[in-house]
């Protein structure tokens, strides 16, 4: 039994985003993580609405192509569910043995889902125990999608023989990858506001003592730069999206492509002060606390985003570039330059990918600790 465990092969973390798909993998070496390989390809123009999948047949070429391309090991697989069709909510619940809770948190989250509970797929993770008055009681993150949409990306996954091994939300991932940061900690006062910025959504998940208090999605992604710069310069989609990965800088105000984008990236971060208002108002007793931003996603890579975030919402900001830092690479296949640059966008695959790691790490401590 033993031996069948370690000869598993490392999880693929496959992000299937709207505009990219991700990959990335890792390998345990002795104590550190080495990083087999990661590859990113387009995702086809309505392949993927709302988190569903759209156009099977194509996104089985996709991740036929980028299987093909990128050199990784075995064909385990884990993979997310995103978009406004999926619900994350915080619950406190009464401490009960396993069979009894999960019939308690069916019948608690039966109002608050936008279908009946028996066409979603729902999952839920206990995330530590919460003194409420002199009872001690479970505090869970719960997440739903519908039936439909987890079943769509399994056949997916199955239809090209790959071992689908979870799927799960991005705010389970993020929170995984996030555990890596040295000053992220359940002791910790400092609230995270983890702000993914994706194609045509954004979600903002407040992390507060280790844990995800508050998670929302937004209708606002990076396309919509690439359409109010398509229409200003009177260009085609493709070159304006070449146009910003090239020429937007948020600390130049004055430029005609910061001007073309202006009205939209107030917005973005109007919505980002709104949710942390909200957050401190309805999950904090109105009391504010110190507030990092830590923005990922493939549009967080623009120049100086992160002292233009800082700038309109009053909040330190930081870019997530922790996918270049948690792992050793071959220095002849990767430079740390590219990975630097690559490293918001894959925020979402490397936390899928760590899965078992961080599994196995937690083992080790609880050995150690008896």
């Amino acid at each position: 039994m033993g031996i069948f465990a370690r000869s598993k092969k490392p999880i693929i973390g496959v992000d299937l985003g709207s505009g990219y798909v991700k990959m990335a993998q890792f390998e345990r070496k002795g104590n550190d993580l080495k990083l087999v390989n990661f590859g990113v390809v387009d995702t086809p123009e309505g392949a993927i609405v709302e988190g569903k999948i759209e156009k099977f047949d194509e996104m089985r070429e996709v991740l036929q192509q980028i299987m093909s391309v990128y050199s990784f090991i075995g064909n385990r697989v884990a993979t997310n569910v995103s978009g406004k069709l999926v619900t994350v909510k915080e619950l406190i619940m009464d401490d009960l043995p396993p069979q009894e809770l999960h019939e308690a948190i069916k019948w608690e989250v039966e109002k608050i889902l936008p279908a009946p509970i028996d066409k979603m797929a729902f999952d839920y993770q206990v995330l530590s125990k919460v003194k409420e008055g002199n009872a001690e009681k479970l505090y869970i993150l719960f997440a739903a999608a519908p039936i439909e949409v987890v079943e769509t990306t399994a056949q997916l996954f199955k239809s090209l023989n790959l071992e689908l091994v979870t799927i799960e939300v991005e705010a389970f991932s993020m929170l995984r990858l996030l555990r890596y940061l040295g000053e992220f900690s359940k002791d910790s006062e400092r609230v995270i506001a983890a702000i993914n910025i994706g194609h045509n959504y954004t979600s903002i998940n407040m992390v507060d003592k280790g844990l995800v208090r508050f998670s929302r999605v937004i209708p606002w992604g990076g396309k919509r730069l690439t359409d109010k710069i398509a229409y200003y310069f009177g260009i085609d989609s493709k070159l304006a999206e070449n146009k910003k990965r090239e020429e937007l800088d948020l600390a130049n105000k004055d430029s005609q492509i910061f001007k073309a984008v202006e009205e939209d990236l107030n917005e973005l971060s109007l919505e980002i002060r709104r949710s942390i208002s909200y957050y401190f108002a309805k999950y904090n007793e109105g009391k504010v606390a110190e507030v990092t931003i830590i923005l990922e996603g493939g549009t967080a890579n623009s120049r100086n985003i992160g002292q233009y975030i800082e700038e309109t919402t009053g909040f330190p900001s930081v870019v997530n570039r922790l996918f270049a830092d948690i792992a050793k690479y071959d220095p002849n296949l990767f430079t740390k330059e590219y990975l630097y640059e690559m490293a918001p966008m894959f925020a979402v695959a490397t936390g899928l990918a760590l899965k078992e790691h961080q599994v196995a790490k937690k083992k080790k401590e609880l050995a150690r600790k008896k």
